[in-house]
């Protein structure tokens, strides 16, 4: 059963690939079964694998601030036309007809117009299907410091690990079981790989730390920001080759090279400070 996972401690049991009761097929994603309790101070977005719900009538510029106008993120404020730049429509693209965007754009509009609503616990049902690295990494950016609670179903391993802080499991034993392993723990057990430690395990010996000194949190933490690293710097390298191409392309125009040389230095300086920083989580993990 693929993990379920949650931010924050506050966790919602949602495996991926299980039908719920009176459910056929191999559907896969977030289905309540049972009672659920709901305090007066929550706010719930869900977001699902249906994108009929967006009107193809509407502008997507409007249909964002059909859900709010300005939206708090961490200590700013920004406008929906500027989260929309964020995440990645930019320009005339803001005042397209929903029913003329590709499967992927309606997603990631679906997807903003969800977070615009500024809600406090998030339910995430394979939130990166069809989206492109760079708008994958903005999401990253912005749930990795979301304040609320989440629950993920996702077949993205590496997202879960970087967005989430417990992963929680179903092994076939009818019963929840935490994985301080995360994923990869989970990945082991099905596999027959690893054994799992009883209640009764001989204590390590004192002062000895697992994980290289880290811990098993510290090294779980390690290995997300590794991975946000490694896509901060994909997309700074795509963006330094992109540079490179237009300042070719205009050669003789030298207001706009100036300009292009400009960006392309602070572009080489934020990688070299991410790989200057990649190097050291990494050194900590190897230790």
């Amino acid at each position: 059963m693929p993990a379920s996972a949650g931010q924050d401690g506050s966790l919602v049991p949602a495996p991926a690939g299980q039908a719920a009761p009176g459910e056929t097929g191999n559907r896969s994603g977030i289905r309540a079964v049972g009672t659920v309790m709901r305090g007066k101070t929550v706010r719930i977005a869900h977001l699902s694998q249906e994108l009929g719900e967006l009107d193809p009538a509407r502008r997507v510029l409007e249909t964002v601030q059909d859900v709010r106008s300005f939206v708090r993120v961490g200590n700013r404020e920004l406008s929906a036309s500027q989260m929309l730049e964020r995440f990645g429509f930019r320009g005339d693209q803001q005042w397209t007809p929903v029913g003329d965007l590709s499967g992927g754009e309606r997603r990631r509009l679906q997807l903003l117009r969800l977070l615009m609503d500024e809600p406090n616990v998030l339910l995430l049902d394979e939130p990166t299907n069809d989206l492109d690295i760079e708008t994958l990494t903005e999401l990253e950016d912005l749930l990795d410091g979301w304040p609320g609670s989440m629950t993920v179903v996702s077949h993205d391993r590496y997202f879960l690990e970087r967005v989430t802080d417990h992963v929680i499991a179903l092994l076939g034993d009818r019963k929840l079981s935490f994985l301080a392993g995360g994923v990869a723990e989970y990945l082991d057990r099905v596999r027959g790989t690893r054994e799992i430690s009883l209640p009764t395990a001989v204590p390590a010996a004192a002062g000895a730390v697992p994980g290289g000194g880290l811990g098993v949190a510290g090294e779980r933490a390690a290995r997300k920001e590794l991975q946000r690293l490694e896509r901060q710097i994909e997309r700074l390298s795509g963006r330094e080759a992109q540079l490179g191409e237009q300042m070719a392309q205009r050669a003789s125009d030298y207001e706009k090279l100036t300009e292009m040389g400009a960006e392309l230095r602070s572009v080489q300086a934020e990688k070299a400070a991410l790989e200057e920083r990649w190097l050291t989580v990494a050194a900590d993990l190897d230790a």
